[in-house]
């Protein structure tokens, strides 16, 4: 085995063996919460100490708290939606994250702090969504505008996208979802479970989302959007890893898009697990792949997806 080859199996592995140690299916939310924060947060001041040329900013929707930040000279802005099964993660444990999509895309990233479960089950977090879009529709009207998020944040990208578009009101010019859960009635897919998944199961899946959905109908088409009607939403770039248990979930969700007429595109990380363009940042296929999604922004940034519209 190459060094390359030995330092991606390490990574994937290691990583693998701290989440299942940390966020077991039975883990109570609140101590998953609190061991997402203490290993995933990081100060302001730590990252600008390494990046000055950082800018971040605060922003408030009602009791909706925002957390902004740009690398300089940013060309346009994106809605990103944190993962966390609905019941963890937050500006600070995506601080890192963020910057760096903001650096790669050229964009002003706005992470909003969205109410999460079992305190604030569905619709808090998809409300919280709308809340936060039509707030940088405000600020940025004038610029491109994207919406992006991983694992639960990626679903919850597609529902708000599914909501905008129900209510009348004006879509992203595109979207980035990284690894998303779009099936929360089934989530992991049918049949055998693959055993290549190194993190997740579909046991972890359905025990944390429980949380999310409460009383809800796990089939509404605003909790799995794999379910909606995919007709008239923007263009959507969507990454999964070829080993992790959503991919099934991605290929169906890609699938039922291109059937409605929408601009999807599906990459599939060869050998690669959940979010691993965010876990594991220094692997050659997360620097491909942020390269991808830096060329679906630049492409959807400079034309128009809308029918009639000038590119």
């Amino acid at each position: 085995m190459s060094n390359e080859g030995f330092t991606r199996w390490l990574s994937l592995h290691a990583y693998g063996i701290v989440t299942r140690t940390l966020f077991g299916p039975g883990t109570h939310p609140r101590v998953m919460r609190r061991r997402f924060e203490r290993f995933g947060a990081t100060s302001r001041r730590r990252l600008l100490a390494r990046h000055p040329g950082l800018v971040f900013a605060e922003h408030a929707v009602g009791p909706l708290r925002v957390e902004s930040v740009h690398a300089g000279s940013p060309e346009r802005a994106v809605l990103y939606l944190h993962g966390g099964a609905f019941v963890m993660g937050s500006p600070a444990s995506y601080r890192s994250r963020a910057a760096r999509m903001a650096y790669r895309c050229r964009a002003e990233l706005f992470v909003p702090d969205y109410r999460l479960a079992p305190e604030h089950p569905f619709p808090a977090a998809l409300e919280d969504a709308v809340a936060a879009w039509r707030h940088l529709r405000t600020l940025r009207r004038d610029w491109p505008l994207f919406v992006a998020g991983d694992s639960a944040g990626g679903g919850l990208a597609l529902s708000l996208m599914l909501r905008l578009r129900d209510l009348g009101e004006p879509l992203p010019d595109g979207a980035i979802l990284m690894s998303p859960s779009v099936d929360l009635d089934e989530p992991g897919g049918h049949g055998e479970e693959p055993g290549t998944d190194l993190w997740l199961t579909r046991e972890h899946l359905r025990q944390w989302f429980r949380h999310y959905v409460g009383q809800a109908d796990p089939a509404h088409p605003l909790v799995s959007p794999v379910r909606a009607s995919l007709a008239g939403l923007p263009p959507f770039l969507l990454l999964a890893g070829a080993d992790e248990l959503l991919l099934e979930e991605g290929r169906r969700m890609v699938d039922r898009a291109l059937s409605a007429g929408v601009d999807a595109r599906l990459l599939v990380g060869d050998g690669m697990q959940h979010d691993w363009p965010l876990t594991l940042p220094w692997l050659p296929e997360s620097r491909h792949a942020w390269k991808v999604i830096a060329s679906f922004v630049d492409e959807h940034a400079s034309q128009s997806w809308r029918p009639g519209a000038a590119a």
